[in-house]
């Protein structure tokens, strides 16, 4: 017998309660190697898990797909050995709610690609993988957006109430060039014959694993996030059934919060917040207007205040509204035409930030001097030679100043 006759679950996939004959059995340091004449249970393979379940009462741990043979894996005990024999039969047990979880997400995973191929003009299978959740991996002519995600996910749940029959058969390798629009991956072929799996007008596609007889029996499917990797290549993720129920009662719920909070009705609900994001942005442009003002005011004033540090002029300054980003721009607008000089000035809308710089002509390198300081105050920063900008500085301005100036007065005198 082949190892394609031994997989009953390719002829019955709801199948879960069997009576299998054992053909051997082997030991594998703690392990048995279980193989049955026919077999319900599924291995591993092309991105889904292998099921759960019980021969003869045992746990089986794991199951596994050679070129021969299907092999069951479980605990190596004197219990399991006498009851365990060669052409014994034996009751099996498939953890059904496993099973038919895995049915629906590997369903589904033809039933996305099958809207992928609605929406977009060019589409290939790139992998899938079953967890908690389904991946299914797609290499598209175009990035795949948030209003793609979308799109894909009403379409395939509208392929989900058209209740449409799938069905499975197993071709010669040399016939798949006759089936138009087949979605293969050809690292996942298998030697042999390919088994194909037809959703009745949605999509066919060559497939080892199990599925459900009618796209129904997915339950309402929800498509909750994408991610890119290499190019042209996006990991869609998604849930069916009871999940995906909750997932978008979730999202419902949070629309309709959204929508009392805002005082609007639910269709309104984009606008207002697309109104509020850009009332938003023109408010943070004009803050940014009015820092740079007030920098500009004061460092006109700094300008006017430098005060002799040996063979240089110093200019000193704090800032409150300044962040670390905003000391750096400060300090190198002061330096800008100067000569001789050394700017410090300290900002502090939340934690302490320092910038330090020096005009070009001063060969002196102000990185070791101003980290040493601050990393006595728990900050970090770094820069160039001429240019240091720190954050995070737990201490108060006078005393980093103070701190400060002791080390770098040895540079200047």
């Amino acid at each position: 017998m082949s190892v394609e006759q031994m997989k009953k679950y390719w002829a019955d996939p709801m199948c879960t309660s069997f009576t299998g004959q054992v053909r051997s059995i082997t030991s594998v340091g703690e392990n048995l190697a279980v193989v049955l004449e026919e077999t319900c249970f599924f291995p591993e393979g092309g991105g889904q898990p292998a099921d759960r379940g019980s021969i003869a009462g045992l746990a089986v741990s794991d199951v596994q797909e050679t070129s021969v043979e299907i092999i069951h894996t479980i605990a190596n005990t004197e219990a399991a050995r006498d009851l365990l024999r060669p052409r014994q039969s034996i009751a099996c047990e498939i953890d059904r709610p496993y099973r038919i979880q895995n049915m629906r997400l590997h369903t589904t995973c033809h039933v996305l690609f099958g809207a992928a191929r609605l929406v977009f003009n060019s589409v290939n299978y790139a992998g899938f993988h079953i967890g908690d959740s389904g991946s299914l991996y797609l290499k598209t002519d175009r990035l795949i957006r948030p209003d793609d995600l979308r799109q894909m996910t009403r379409l395939a749940n509208e392929a989900v109430v058209d209740q449409r029959s799938i069905r499975t058969w197993l071709i010669a390798p040399e016939e798949m060039d006759q089936i138009p629009g087949l979605a293969v991956n050809q690292r996942e072929l298998p030697e042999g014959q390919i088994r194909i799996v037809d959703i009745d007008g949605w999509d066919i596609g060559a497939c080892c694993g199990t599925h459900l007889p009618t796209t129904l029996e997915i339950g309402p499917i929800k498509a909750f996030n994408r991610e890119f990797h290499k190019k042209n290549i996006t990991r869609i993720d998604y849930v069916t059934g009871r999940q995906a129920v909750e997932l978008m009662a979730a999202e419902e719920n949070t629309l309709g919060e959204t929508a009392e909070f805002l005082g609007s009705n639910r269709k309104e609900v984009f606008s207002m917040v697309e109104k509020l994001a850009g009332d938003l942005q023109n408010s943070q442009k004009e803050i940014h207007r009015l820092k740079e003002n007030l920098m500009a005011f004061h460092l006109q004033k700094l300008s006017g205040e430098g005060m002799p540090l040996g063979r240089v002029t110093l200019f000193m300054g704090h800032f409150d509204f300044l962040d670390t980003t905003g000391v750096r721009a400060a300090v190198m607008r002061l330096l800008e035409g100067r000569e001789a000089t050394l700017v410090v000035i300290s900002g502090s809308t939340s934690l302490l930030s320092l910038a330090v710089g020096c005009s070009d002509d001063l060969a002196v390198d102000l990185r070791e001097p101003v980290i040493r300081v601050v990393k006595t105050y728990g900050g970090g920063g770094g820069g160039k030679p001429g240019l240091v900008s720190a954050g995070n500085i737990q201490t108060t301005p006078d005393r980093l100043i103070a701190d400060l100036m002791a080390e770098l007065g040895i540079y200047f005198m």
